[in-house]
This record gives C-alpha cells, sequence and structure tokens, in this order.
C-alpha cells in the first residue's frame, strides 16, 4: 500500500477521531508553562471528573477549552475498561498483527502512547545518528556561528522541527474524505493550528530552557497517558516485572536522564573529551533503553498483549520525519 494510502488510513481512523489526546497534550503543556508538574503527578490516580481537571487546569470561563476536557474525561477516558491483570510467559511470543490498534475505545490511548513514545525515538533518532557521525554534527552554514550552542542548538531544533511535523501530519485536512471533512468543520473553534502553536510555541531559548521544554512536552503526553491508564486501573503501566523492577516513568522524569546527560554529552563534545563522551552515551544509551522498552511494555498492556513492537517501531504511521 503506498505511504499516502497508510497515513490516509491512519489520519481517517486515528489522528482525527482521536484529535481530544492532542487537544489534552496542548492544554497540559500549557499548563506546566508555569506551574511544576508534582502538582498533577498524583492526579490521574483519582480518576478525577472533568470538572476537577478543569479547577486544577484553573480553566476559568473558557467554554472551548472547557469542552475539550468535558469531551477527552466524559466521552473518551469513560469509555475504557478496566484491564484483567495477569502473569504470563513472554518467551514464546510471536509478533502479531496491528488489527487492535483500531479498537474504538482504546484508539485514543494507543494515539497518546504512539505520541509520547513518538518524542523519546525523536530524541533517539538525533543521538543515534550523532554518533554513527563518530560523535560530529553536521551543521549548515546558518548555524556554523553557534559557537559552544551548537549541540543543544542542533539537538532542540531536530526535535522541535520534526515534532511539528508530526504534528502537521497528524492535523492535516488535505488528505480526508468528504464525509470526515464535514466532522473536521464542526470543530474549528480551538483551530489546527491553535493545537500546533500550543504544542510548538517557544521564545528565544536558552540551553537550560530548551531542556526544560522537551521535558515540558514529555511530561504533558506522559500525563495524558497515565489519566487514561488510571480509568482501567492500571496505576503504573511502565513498570516491566523482571528479575528487578524497571520503572520506565521514573527514568522518564529523573533529572540524571535528559536534563542532566544530554547537557553533559553536549559539553563533553565540546570540550572535545572522547573518551568521557563514550562513557555519557552509554549511559544514555541504557536508560533509553529502558524508556523504549517500558513504552512498549505499556502498549503490550493496552491491547492484551496483542501489539509488540520493536524498540523502534511505533503504533501509527509517522510520515517520513526520520528520513530528512
Amino acid at each position: 500500500m503506498p505511504e499516502s494510502s497508510v497515513i490516509l488510513n491512519d489520519l481517517n481512523k486515528v489522528f482525527i477521531p482521536c484529535r481530544t489526546v492532542l487537544e489534552m497534550e496542548a492544554l497540559t503543556s500549557l499548563f506546566l508553562e508555569y506551574y511544576n508538574y508534582d502538582l498533577i503527578k498524583e492526579v490521574p490516580k483519582s480518576q478525577p471528573s472533568s470538572q476537577k481537571i478543569i479547577e486544577i487546569f484553573q480553566i476559568l470561563e473558557c467554554q472551548p477549552l472547557e469542552r475539550i476536557i468535558e469531551y477527552f474525561i466524559d466521552v473518551v477516558v469513560h469509555k475504557l475498561k478496566p484491564i484483567v491483570m495477569y502473569a504470563r510467559d513472554h518467551q514464546d511470543r510471536f509478533r502479531m498483527g496491528n488489527v487492535v490498534a483500531y479498537t474504538k475505545t482504546r484508539m485514543c490511548l494507543y494515539l497518546a502512547l504512539h505520541r509520547l513514545k513518538l518524542k523519546f525515538l525523536i530524541i533517539n533518532h538525533f543521538m543515534q545518528v550523532f554518533k554513527e557521525n563518530k560523535f560530529k554534527i553536521n551543521l549548515p552554514d546558518e548555524q556554523e556561528g553557534l559557537g559552544a550552542h551548537v549541540f543543544m542548538a542542533s539537538f532542540y531544533k531536530n526535535y522541535t522541527h520534526k515534532n511539528k511535523m508530526n504534528l502537521r501530519l497528524m492535523l492535516s485536512t488535505k488528505r480526508v474524505s468528504e464525509r470526515v471533512s464535514k466532522l473536521i468543520d464542526l470543530k474549528d473553534i480551538v483551530t489546527n493550528e491553535d493545537i500546533i502553536y500550543a504544542i510548538t510555541f517557544k521564545k528565544f531559548l536558552d540551553d537550560k530552557n530548551r531542556i526544560k521544554f522537551i521535558m515540558r512536552e514529555i511530561k504533558a503526553s506522559l500525563f495524558v497517558c497515565k489519566v487514561m491508564f488510571a480509568q482501567m486501573d492500571v496505576l503504573n503501566p511502565f513498570t516491566i516485572g523482571k528479575e528487578t523492577m524497571i520503572d520506565a516513568e521514573e527514568i522518564m522524569l529523573s533529572q540524571d536522564f535528559i536534563p542532566v546527560l544530554i547537557p553533559a554529552i553536549s559539553n563533553s563534545y565540546l570540550g572535545n573529551n572522547p573518551a568521557q563522551l563514550e562513557d555519557l552515551f552509554r549511559a544514555y544509551e541504557f536508560l533509553m533503553k529502558r524508556v523504549l522498552e517500558g513504552l512498549n511494555y505499556a502498549v503490550e498492556i493496552a491491547s492484551g498483549g496483542q501489539i509488540i513492537l520493536d524498540l523502534d517501531d511505533t503504533i501509527y504511521n509517522s510520515g517520513n520525519i526520520f528520513d530528512i
């Protein structure tokens, strides 16, 4: 099937029906621009009502934003049924087709997980290309004057560019059926551009605030996923029970991962310290692998074991963002 047909399928079946996931991600991101994630970290466990979320997010007399939260909580989240958790042997698991990725009641959860994993894959793609290029960055002419900020600026630009590309793919109105197009026209109070702007809006940031911006985006997606999983009585979907418990969520949020390791790699690159750079990169790869494994485990839980992803797989189409 041509790529355009694959994208069109996901667009009509997933991205447009589950647009509320992107709207909630945008609202959460805006909230986290002013407030600490700790204020909402435990909220999903209480399975909050839409009114409770509206109060927490301090949305005052803004009906379009209230409607986003009401639809997300009262319709999408409300449809989710508890998951029966049981011990099972994963050793003989075989890869299955992603047929259940279009199951109507859980489709929005899959999209939320898709968005969260995609953000880490965008980060990891940049880092892997950096490694394959023998820890060098090929700069376009307009970035030659960045000096000490060269690594962080390139890292941040890559993330924001690919994230915006993905959002434009998911919010496209150019390749949808006439029936779906009519449905979109009914939802133009909060426009596609509003969502893209809310998620990707940035001022002239220094290196520290570039990392904070990316962490805010990760936390926004994580919060949306956790609200949906809590409705299914799964409070720790990213925790893998092996010989030792691996809590991928804890790694995602850890200051020792992206907030510390990425700047440390940047400093080693700028200081031309290859031995230290390789040590830091090994630590980065170890933690990123645990995060991606935890995300895949959450997808497996959500699908009842029917969606088994490779480390770099996504549930839905991501276009060509990793080819440019």
